[in-house]
């Protein structure tokens, strides 16, 4: 099979995982807030909202089924790292487009329905949460095995090199033909383990934002809510324990390939990347609709429904800015915060080190595409 149209292909497949996922959101969101809305637990069920839903499901479908068969065509066609950022991006923007959509027109179901008046909101907090927070996260000494496997690229590498060509394979197709070389450089030893600390950095960084994110209690039950947020950071927590020391094997498994410590087929290796790209997207959807986000869909054994008619929560849309997905609140001491749509946290900008995270990523993306773009 051709490189660009298994790429091609390739990125097909993800933006119709990107579709599903979408189509899942509201099924992921806390009950009580509606395309990233916040509403009075006594109203999610209204018709009007129920429509809103399915209109967003309809739009989902209509308009990034096409977009996604229009973009693998593009790919195929006209092959090339400028053609697949754009697409990229393009996809990324119309999913935003069909949530925005989604998210005015609940803004404006709200405006006219006043639910928040002559409500008492309240904001719960849960005084042991400081103390217990560390308890909470899987232990953070498990990040040792990445640490243990970038340690035993490096000694593989200064021990293997000697033995290298002048010019090493470094990339192959799926069809298992060498695609790319480089000159014999200590480059090469470092390589591979500098991708690697990058990527655990990130990835304890995730793991620590876990228990540094401010929790979010429901008021009518909040006992029960801060039990299932417990649950909820720790399954997450060994989820990008176990996910980074897997990626790291992954860069592992190339390291070998490149320095022949082993002899692995590169059709295998490559099977062997799809598997556990699936594995990873499932695995992700399959958690997120067990526990929700901040473990709103579990189900504790003699949880008791709470009357929500009398309290709710306190309403902070006005914290939330381009669609209710950035949060911005210089008063608020949190750097992390639970996302309003979807799973996952997010940064408050309000703060100077969330404004400065938000510039680093930017810049970080840029570079990176001018990079792919001047190698291409």
């Amino acid at each position: 099979m051709k490189e660009n149209l298994f790429l091609s292909l390739y990125l097909f497949f993800i933006f119709i995982v990107v579709t599903v996922v979408s189509v899942l959101m509201p099924k992921l969101s806390r009950k009580e807030i509606v395309f990233g809305v916040r509403v009075p637990e006594s109203k999610i069920n209204m018709q009007e909202i129920r429509d809103i839903k399915k209109r967003y499901v309809v739009n989902n479908l209509l308009i990034e089924i096409p977009a996604a068969v229009l973009f693998t065509f593009l790919n195929y066609i006209f092959f090339s790292v400028g053609m697949i950022l754009f697409t990229v991006f393009a996809f990324i923007f119309i999913n935003y487009f069909v949530y925005l959509i989604s998210n005015r027109q609940m803004k404006a179901l709200k405006n006219q329905q006043n639910w928040f008046n002559g409500k008492k909101q309240s904001v719960v907090v849960d005084t042991d949460f400081s103390r217990e927070r560390i308890n909470t996260l899987v232990s953070p000494w498990f990040f040792i095995i990445p640490v243990i496997i970038v340690v035993i690229n490096i000694a593989l590498g200064y021990s293997n090199y000697s033995g290298l060509p002048s010019r090493v394979a470094t990339h192959w197709d799926f069809s298992g033909n060498i695609t790319g070389y480089q000159n014999k450089s200590l480059f090469l030893i470092w390589e591979m383990p500098i991708t690697q600390i990058f990527i655990t950095a990130v990835f304890f960084i995730c793991y620590k934002s876990i228990g540094w994110s401010k929790q979010q209690l429901s008021p009518p039950n909040p006992k029960s809510s801060a039990r299932k947020n417990r649950v909820f950071r720790r399954v997450w927590s060994i989820y990008m324990t176990v996910f980074c020391i897997f990626m790291n094997s992954i860069f592992t498994m190339a390291n070998f390939m490149i320095f022949s410590i082993f002899n692995i087929n590169p059709k295998i290796f490559g099977f062997i990347i799809i598997a556990f790209i699936v594995i990873v997207f499932s695995s992700i959807i399959v958690i997120s609709l067990k526990l929700g986000q901040g473990g709103a869909n579990i189900k504790l054994p003699g949880e008791k429904i709470a009357d929500s008619t009398l309290q709710t929560d306190k309403d902070d849309d006005s914290n939330w800015r381009f669609g209710n997905t950035i949060y911005y609140n210089p008063d608020d001491p949190s750097l992390f915060i639970e996302k309003r749509f979807g799973i996952g946290w997010t940064i408050n900008a309000g703060r100077p080190a969330g404004m400065a995270i938000y510039i680093g990523l930017v810049v970080f993306v840029v570079v990176v595409i001018f990079i792919c773009i001047i190698r291409d």
